[in-house]
């Protein structure tokens, strides 16, 4: 299924900067200074892009169609992907809602955004092993193809609404820590 396959791309491109944002973290673990810019793009991805764009993608157009295909037992696996994605929510907006403080040095502000941060890394890894495997599973046994072409087309849209795609705005935060990591101080 198409579908899956472009989910699952963006999990990959999403795993990849909650291996930057955990870097960040654990160097500020070890020289307890934090890079407050780079975290501040990293947490912003993931809530414009990953909560705002790709859980979109999910809760309006793949796990509704799956809702309306699945057992009524497996409903209860739609139900558990609503519940991880409002307590990633919770994270982000503990971490986010200090970053400004982290900024300036505030201890208390930057032991926040490193604790929720890395409690949203631990729960987005977990949530999309689990949808790999658990929930994509179940969407391969129960949609059609007319439903795969549906919430491709879905997807299609909310990319246009968000004026690119997940996969972009990834590639393009990845370019911007690159390119931050390879400048020199003279």
């Amino acid at each position: 299924m198409q579908a899956l396959e472009r989910l699952s791309r963006e999990h990959r491109a999403i795993g990849g900067l909650l291996d930057r944002l955990e870097a960040e973290i654990d160097a500020f673990g070890r020289c307890a200074e934090m890079d407050a810019e780079a975290v501040a793009r990293l947490l912003a991805f993931f809530d414009e892009r990953v909560d705002g764009q790709h859980q979109e993608e999910e809760e309006r157009a793949f796990l509704p169609r799956l809702a309306e295909r699945a057992s009524p037992a497996d409903e209860e696996l739609v139900r558990a992907a609503l519940v991880d994605h409002a307590a990633e929510r919770r994270l982000l907006a503990l971490a986010r809602s200090n970053v400004e403080g982290a900024a300036f040095g505030e201890p208390t502000c930057t032991a926040v955004v490193a604790r929720n941060a890395r409690r949203y890394v631990l729960l987005q890894r977990r949530h999309a092993r689990w949808e790999e495997h658990v929930l994509f599973s179940l969407a391969r046994r129960t949609l059609s193809s007319q439903d795969d072409r549906d919430i491709r087309g879905a997807i299609e849209h909310l990319d246009r609404t968000r004026g690119g795609s997940v996969l972009d705005a990834a590639r393009s935060l990845e370019e911007w820590l690159d390119q931050r990591r390879s400048l020199v101080t003279a």
